[in-house]
């Protein structure tokens, strides 16, 4: 036994010689398979619940009391009310998860809701003349303002939401592109925090919006366009949906109808427009998470809800409750956005980008009347 440490043989083990495991029933399952946790839900409804509340609070706020008191969307004035509490330090470290909840979810689900509002036989029924000219007007929009962003030194990610937000359909699709440019953690493929281009492309699509709202009455009365030519003209160029319901109403009934449904068949283009953002500035994940999908959850519901729409026949009373509905998730959500940005920095780094949604505004009402001139 020379050689050998001392109890060798005595079921001491060498201290080089690794043991071999031993298995017990008990800890055979290493990688437990996952489970409904009710604690863990229930701590995390506490955690979000108070900034729930909270932003649930400025929303009924600006969507009853104010929005119907001041000429200005209410989507806008949530989005002031996140941005005055972040500004004013007047958000309460207790709120802060609920409000990050808020800026998230009930927005996916207010996009899904939307498409309950869009029939595809509506659409279809404007005919081939209106559908291109709202085509080539999202097109041209959407791409010229990606072009022009490095001209008037607006980042990608800004350049992007303002794009969005101007060739589809104002703050809704600025909060959807953002949705989709989050890699997950807050962030966009730079790293950057996605919050404040967010606020920057929301209040610059609503400002010019509120402009585009007055403008193209008017300038429709001075071209002597008729009530169709410049229904389609306010519904292919002017960004919120409420936005041209005002401003198709001022020219009058026929304007109103036509730009609305025209309005509509540019929300459709919701898809393929997030659709492309995702392909277009795909390659950024959070550290450690997955890539996230080409058509989000919310936009594959979106779809479904068209469908939905178009093939049944949602009774008046419930196709109003739904646009309530609709309406007061995405101010919900406007809240929790706004709530992500100190107003005093974006009001140092946003002229580029109000610059560059004038433009793209502009481009907008341009190429659409171009097309009204040309086919109608």
């Amino acid at each position: 036994m020379k050689g050998l440490p001392r109890g060798a043989g005595l079921g001491v083990k060498h201290p080089k010689i690794l043991p071999v495991p031993r298995t017990y029933p008990e800890c055979t399952y290493t990688n437990p398979v996952p489970h409904f946790d009710p604690e863990r839900w229930a701590d995390r409804g506490y955690e979000i619940l108070p900034g729930a509340v909270l932003a649930f609070v400025g929303a009924v706020l600006a969507h009853r009391f104010l929005g119907e008191w001041l000429p200005v969307s209410s989507l806008l004035i949530a989005i002031v009310i996140g941005m005055t509490i972040r500004t004013f330090g007047w958000v309460p470290v207790w709120g802060e998860a609920g409000l990050k909840w808020a800026a998230k979810f009930p927005l996916r689900l207010g996009i899904v809701l939307l498409g309950l509002q869009l029939a595809l036989a509506d659409i279809l029924g404007l005919g081939w003349e209106v559908l291109v000219i709202v085509a080539a007007t999202v097109a041209v929009t959407f791409i010229g303002i990606r072009v022009l962003g490095p001209l008037f030194r607006t980042d990608r990610t800004t350049s992007a939401l303002v794009a969005t937000g101007t060739a589809i359909c104002g703050a809704s699709a600025v909060a959807a592109g953002s949705a989709v440019l989050d890699r997950g953690d807050g962030r966009d493929r730079q790293a950057r925090d996605i919050a404040g281009p967010t606020a920057t492309a929301l209040a610059v699509v609503t400002i010019w919006g509120t402009v585009a709202m007055v403008a193209l009455p008017a300038l429709s009365a001075a071209l002597g366009l008729g009530g169709r030519p410049a229904g389609v003209w306010i519904g292919a160029s002017v960004h919120e949906v409420g936005q041209v319901v005002a401003a198709g109403g001022m020219v009058g009934a026929t304007a109103l109808t036509v730009a609305t449904v025209v309005k509509l068949a540019r929300v459709l283009l919701l898809a393929p427009a997030v659709v492309a953002l995702r392909l277009s500035d795909a390659g950024g994940t959070a550290a450690g998470g997955k890539r996230p999908p080409i058509m989000p959850w919310f936009v594959l519901g979106f779809l479904m809800a068209v469908v939905v729409n178009s093939v049944a026949d949602i009774p008046g009373e419930t196709a109003d409750f739904i646009a309530q509905l609709t309406t007061m998730l995405i101010t919900f959500a406007m809240v929790g956005i706004g709530a992500a940005v100190d107003l005093r920095q974006l009001l140092r780094t946003g002229a580029p980008a109000l610059l560059l949604g004038g433009a793209g505004s502009v481009l907008a009402a341009s190429t659409a009347l171009g097309g009204v001139v040309l086919f109608l």
